[in-house]
């Protein structure tokens, strides 16, 4: 398998899924959990604003701290259940990419090595961190002393000179101020976002497979598992960029899921006002969304899964039969 040839890799992913008999039932369980909890984090954080806004006085401030903080952990710990249940469904699509028999046992792989897991996606996240810094530095940088910011000082010039003259250390903007300021910066905010794309997709490439090699080997650290992912990736990121295009009709789905969970902003901006609540329409939008989401995960994304399994299958070190690793354990099958 070569991971040059994406058509023989996904007729391969497709003859792989036709085998599996437990594929459809995997993926059906973890995206009715994925879906489930992230309906279940949904409400109960409607709920506690609710109750927030109910809750007044000094009395009361005990209570609301409390359910202010439940409030931001939730998504946290949404989170990182999410991420353990995804290395779960990556380990058993790698199963069924390699022809072994996966169950929804596997599931709970990610569980396992939570520990590993989160100190990988961790050093992921300070990596991005730095190259976030960096290209917003670089970013202004190139903003400030080029014509692009020529509107803002125009704006700014006058008001920093009013202060000056008033004695007053900083600049008070109106509504209407704000407004044409961040107008007059939406070149620097994508001039941001281009750098910081520009900057974050090679390592984005290089650590890649990390995911795959903690599936893999179970006695791999997360900076090991990242040095061997940049190792395996060395001379492939185009071939995989590559791959990921020609699966671009998975990506346009869950494009669409994304703007039908934000269907109740874009709408109003368009001009099209729906006969119910603003709270109303954002729940309508948001079981849509799950409808959504659920009918792409369940019908496309084993088929994507697969592919990438036996992308990684097709880069990594071949072993000898006697010495190859075993994936799992007999309760993850």
């Amino acid at each position: 398998m070569d991971i040059r040839n994406t058509r023989q890799l996904k007729e391969f992913a497709a003859q792989r899924l036709g085998n599996a008999r437990e594929g459809q039932k995997i993926v059906l369980i973890y995206t009715g959990i994925a879906l489930a909890v992230t309906a279940l984090v949904t409400i109960v954080n409607y709920c506690l604003g609710l109750r927030i806004d109910r809750t007044s006085g000094l009395g009361s401030m005990g209570t609301r701290s409390m359910l202010s903080t439940v409030q931001t952990l939730l998504p946290i710990a949404q989170s990182l259940f999410l991420m353990c249940l995804e290395l779960g469904y990556l380990s058993a699509m790698l199963r069924v990419a390699r022809g072994q028999y996966a169950s929804p046992n596997g599931l709970r792989l990610g569980f396992d090595r939570f520990w590993v897991l989160l100190r990988c996606k961790l050093l992921q996240g300070l990596i991005y961190f730095g190259i976030g810094i960096a290209s917003v530095y670089a970013a202004t940088m190139v903003y400030v002393f080029s014509p692009l910011s020529a509107s803002a000082m125009e704006l700014l010039t006058p008001m920093i000179s009013a202060a000056a003259a008033s004695g007053e250390t900083a600049i008070t903007l109106d509504d209407a101020a704000y407004v044409q300021l961040m107008s007059a910066m939406t070149p620097a905010l994508i001039l941001c976002a281009v750098v910081f794309l520009a900057a974050a997709a090679p390592f984005f490439y290089r650590y890649r497979m990390a995911d795959y090699i903690l599936i893999d080997r179970p006695g791999t650290g997360a900076l090991a598992a990242l040095r061997e992912s940049r190792y395996m990736m060395r001379g492939h990121r185009a071939q995989l960029l590559r791959l990921d295009l020609s699966l671009w009709w998975f990506y346009a789905a869950m494009l669409l899921t994304t703007v039908v969970c934000y269907g109740d902003l874009l709408l109003p901006a368009l001009g099209v006002f729906l006969p119910i609540s603003d709270t109303a329409a954002y729940f309508v939008f948001f079981a849509v969304y799950l409808a959504v989401t659920f009918a792409v995960y369940y019908f496309l994304r084993n088929r994507v899964e697969v592919t990438y399994a036996l992308a990684y299958d097709s880069l990594r070190p071949k072993e000898p039969e006697d010495k190859s690793v075993v994936l799992g354990n007999i309760f993850q099958m």
